[in-house]
């Protein structure tokens, strides 16, 4: 994999391509609305027992989601491991999910895609470069 500057990836002990304990981990990039960052901040200081409930039984966990401001601009980063054995069955699962549909409707409007991200995707895959056990 090339990141955006065009450099290929290196994998080694601290940047395992796969991992070898079962562990898949996710970080990803999204801006958000500064009109909508108390409402966003509020649904998670809050969130959904369904929510949280839908992504354990898709086999997620560590689910965790960071705010910032670069430049004058917010940022939200989050990260999750992922333990089942087919990745895309569970996020397919986990997207078909009433509830979590519902959640979608109240945060995606206080979100900002970034170019790059997959086709489909609000938030933006950020390649790991370095795992420390």
């Amino acid at each position: 994999m090339a990141d955006n500057n065009g450099a290929a990836s290196v994998y080694g002990a601290t940047n395992p391509r796969s991992s070898a304990d079962g562990v898949l981990r996710f970080g990803s990039v999204i801006g958000l609305k500064p009109e909508r960052e108390a409402l966003y901040l509020e649904l998670h200081a809050n969130a959904w027992e369904s929510v949280t409930a839908c992504l354990a039984r898709h086999h997620v966990r560590n689910y965790s989601i960071f705010l910032t401001e670069l430049e004058g601009r917010k940022y939200l980063f989050s990260y999750f491991e992922y333990t089942g054995s087919d990745y895309e069955r569970d996020m397919r699962a986990v997207a078909a999910d009433p509830e979590i549909r519902r959640w979608w409707r109240q945060t995606d409007p206080c979100q900002i895609p970034l170019p790059g991200r997959q086709p489909g995707a609000n938030w933006h895959e950020m390649e790991q470069v370095f795992l420390m056990r």
